[in-house]
């Protein structure tokens, strides 16, 4: 049994080199399938190993693309415009493009800046926030998204506001009612001071490109009901922002909680917890604050099952809104969302459907892609972009030598 397993492990290898020394050209062919594409954000895995960075594609017509290429052997690139039942045929050969990255960050002591085209998107704390003299020390923290721009620069988020839930931090992650080692430790409201999440300081890494930049971060759930403290969860973020249309911003979040220890996290049935999202201030007026979901409800969608929602209202005196897409792997799509009867928060909340536990071993994992825009929501290319994301195009990649 050895003597095979160390010949498999020795002709793994050699192909393995063999792969990354021959030069290799691609056939990658990309269907869209039943639905109309349009500035669609396209991945796929390559057989063999190319080297990350970013290069130049070339369809039938010899129309250049540009294919960015991770650290994990993943392309991506945006499919402009193709018909449903289409097929898009690019051809690479290896050739590397000197063009600058479209979609870059900048960063600081506290925080990491993505901007799309010279426009800010988000803004994620992977340092500590400065809370105003009003909050105490508990509110001191970092490991989340604010703010949030559309693309003329209009800020969708909020945090820190001494007047209405200063836990509610733009874009963040915590479970309110839990079990955990037999305590009940609550993580969302850290003025009750049984949990809290924090940050990692620091990205683990981070991305730029012409058709993505982003990071990958950490964060860990405390459970402060015992002394000494105890770490419950432990959280992975990744973020990508996208190249997009002049009108929309596009980014994806992906959370990965596993548990830390040989204890489960129990999550009760409960009408919120999961990743929140808090409105500007102004939206605290609810006559200047409306939802609606793909189910074409508003506050009355609380509850529901829904493939997206909508939040929006006048930020600063201009119209603008965000809409924050449920993947359907997603555990329980679709998901259940908590819609607030007065203020401008929302958040899927798959517990209010019953009891969820986070198993060691088995991770829990989330993915919601949001779109951020000026003026009203357009339903029909929210619908669109919420395919796009579901059931991007199909792609195929063939292999061949000079």
């Amino acid at each position: 049994m050895k003597i095979f397993t160390t010949l498999f492990f020795i002709t793994s290898l050699l192909v393995g080199l063999q792969a990354e020394t021959t030069e290799l050209q691609y056939k990658i062919e990309i269907q869209a399938g039943p639905f109309d594409r349009q500035h669609t954000v396209t991945s796929f895995y390559f057989p063999y190993h190319v080297e990350e960075g970013v290069y130049i594609v070339r369809d039938g017509d010899g129309a250049e693309a540009l294919l960015q290429v991770d650290r994990h052997n993943r392309g991506w690139l945006i499919v402009e415009d193709l018909r449903a039942g289409s097929v898009l045929t690019y051809h690479f050969d290896g050739e590397k493009s000197d063009e600058a990255a479209k979609v870059y960050h900048r960063s600081d002591d506290n925080t990491i800046t993505i901007k799309n085209d010279d426009r800010d998107v988000l803004n994620y704390f992977h340092g500590y926030n400065n809370p105003p003299a009003e909050l105490d020390d508990r509110y001191r923290r970092g490991g989340y998204i604010h703010p949030v721009y559309t693309p003329s620069g209009t800020i969708l988020t909020n945090h820190l506001n001494v007047y209405q839930h200063p836990h509610h931090s733009g874009i963040w992650s915590a479970w309110t009612n839990t079990e955990f080692q037999g305590r009940t430790p609550d993580f969302w409201n850290i003025h009750q001071n049984s949990g809290r999440v924090d940050h990692v300081e620091g990205l683990e890494e981070s991305w730029a490109g012409p058709i993505f930049a982003g990071f990958r971060s950490m964060h860990y759930f405390t459970d402060l009901s015992i002394t000494p403290a105890v770490t419950a969860l432990n959280e992975e973020w990744q973020v990508r922002v996208f190249s997009s249309p002049s009108d929309i911003h596009i980014f994806d979040l992906t959370v990965t909680q596993s548990t830390n220890s040989s204890a489960p996290l129990i999550l009760p049935e409960y009408r919120y917890g999961g990743v929140g999202f808090r409105g500007h201030i102004d939206w605290d007026d609810p006559e200047n604050c409306t939802f609606l979901t793909s189910e074409g409800l508003g506050r009355d969608g609380h509850g529901t099952r829904v493939r997206w929602t909508q939040i929006g209202g006048h930020s600063d005196g201009k119209l603008a809104g965000v809409t924050i897409m449920s993947h359907p792997e997603n555990f329980r799509h679709p998901q259940t969302v908590r819609i607030h009867p007065d203020e401008p928060f929302f958040n899927y909340a798959p517990t209010q459907l019953g009891e969820m536990v986070i198993e060691p071993g088995s991770p829990y994992i989330v993915k919601y892609r949001y779109i951020t825009y000026d003026g009203e929501p357009d339903v029909d290319q929210l619908n669109r972009l919420w395919n796009d994301f579901a059931y991007p195009p199909g792609v195929t990649v063939s292999p061949f030598s000079h």
